[in-house]
């Protein structure tokens, strides 16, 4: 069970950074998109964003499709979006025992306001009734 374990903690460090959460999101709502239009839309530099999305290409949560001088950033594949949709209603769903978790709430140094992302995703489909 030791190298699963080290492998599932890899996988979601590389979701737990603020940044490359974003990104997630983003290329869940948007389907493929270049680091310009990522960047653009996080108000980050695309020296940053390409940094994180090395990191979760390295992970196999984004792939990227080269076309001529552009290259177009999309999740993975269907188990990516389909964990990252599920995460989504996990976190609506128990949401307030989250932000109270004090394990959670001591590991961050940030405030409760900056974990509020994956709660903010309301426009983002998650194909379960009731949820847009």
């Amino acid at each position: 069970m030791e190298p699963i374990l080290s492998e599932l903690e890899s996988f979601f460090s590389a979701l737990s950074d603020k940044t490359r959460l974003s990104i997630v999101l983003f290329l869940l709502e948007k389907e493929e998109v270049t680091v310009d239009e990522i960047s653009r839309t996080l108000n980050k530099s695309q020296s940053l964003i390409s940094h994180h999305l090395a990191c979760l290409r390295n992970c196999g949560i984004v792939k990227v499709r080269r076309e001529g001088k552009f290259s177009y950033y999309s999740l993975a594949d269907e188990d990516i979006k389909n964990l990252v949709k599920n995460a989504i209603e996990h976190v609506r769903k128990y949401s307030k025992s989250i932000l109270a978790c004090e394990v959670v709430s001591n590991s961050k140094p940030e405030n409760l306001s900056d974990r509020k992302i994956v709660l903010q995703t309301d426009q983002i489909e998650t194909g379960t009734p009731g949820n847009t």
